[in-house]
């Protein structure tokens, strides 16, 4: 395989897969467990019932992931998996959208919690409030196996990955931005938010509202590191990603649930 030698702060690597034992998918399930966790043990120091909350985030996980992975075939990468038909379900090799899952899981939290009648905004806080450091942890494996490449960089956080870019017949290594890991210190440092803000009582919606913010501005921003130039490079749609989109989306809603929420005990 071609070298292109450019320099990278992180060298590059290769994720070991130990059996089988994927290196994206043991992140991402570690991240899942941990969120959950996380969550499950605030609901019971807030008085509320861990059942309830095991059922919200069963009704959650599956239709994320599941529009995670139809939002990541059909909306940024179809010219490639009409192709490759039998590739599709081959999660464990990542390839999921961001905001694929934010939609799958608002419908099936949404939809429960309505139905259960029982405190939607509080739930929907503890759901936050684990799903973040759940987060941080599953970008960890986007990462390791860099399936979110942005532009060729210098940067300090530049990363070595091997990649195919448009018009070449063999793969090269080069330094280039790596949104999973910026998403992932993005996620991180939303953490750190919620943790000094959890030191004073907040109204309920505060967490998932800020969550929104926090989250959709950076990350509009950081799409446009992402590369125009690889083989699989993200679909773009009058010049911007679907993550784009839906970023502006997030921050209206994220405002919207702030502004209302902000006088709710």
């Amino acid at each position: 395989m071609a070298r292109l030698a450019i320099i990278g702060v992180i060298p590059y690597f290769e994720a070991p897969t130990i059996g089988p034992i994927q290196p994206w998918g043991f992140f991402v399930a570690s991240g899942v467990l941990f969120g959950i966790w996380l969550a499950t043990k605030r609901t019971r120091e807030q008085g509320l019932d861990p059942d309830h909350f095991a059922n919200l985030a069963a009704c959650i996980l599956l239709p994320a992931f599941l529009c995670a992975r139809l939002m990541h075939v059909f909306g940024y990468h179809w010219a490639y998996y009409q192709h490759h038909l039998g590739e599709i379900w081959r999660l464990w090799e990542g390839g999921m959208s961001s905001y694929g899952g934010f939609l799958g899981a608002a419908l099936g939290g949404v939809t429960y919690l309505v139905r259960s009648r029982m405190g939607f905004w509080h739930y929907a806080d503890i759901a936050s409030y684990g799903f973040i450091p759940g987060w941080t942890i599953g970008r960890i494996g986007c990462f390791v196996i860099h399936d979110h490449p942005g532009k060729v960089s210098d940067f300090i956080l530049a990363a070595e990955m091997r990649v195919m870019p448009i018009g070449t017949l063999q793969s090269v290594v080069q330094a280039r931005h790596d949104l999973g890991l910026y998403d992932g210190i993005l996620s991180g440092l939303i953490w750190l938010g919620f943790l000094y803000a959890d030191r004073r009582k907040r109204f309920h919606g505060f967490y998932l509202g800020s969550m929104c913010v926090a989250y959709a501005v950076p990350r509009f921003f950081l799409d446009f590191l992402r590369a125009s130039d690889l083989s699989m490079a993200d679909t773009r749609y009058v010049g911007l990603t679907p993550a784009q989109y839906g970023s502006i989306i997030l921050l209206g809603l994220g405002g919207w649930i702030l502004w209302t929420r902000r006088t709710a005990t």
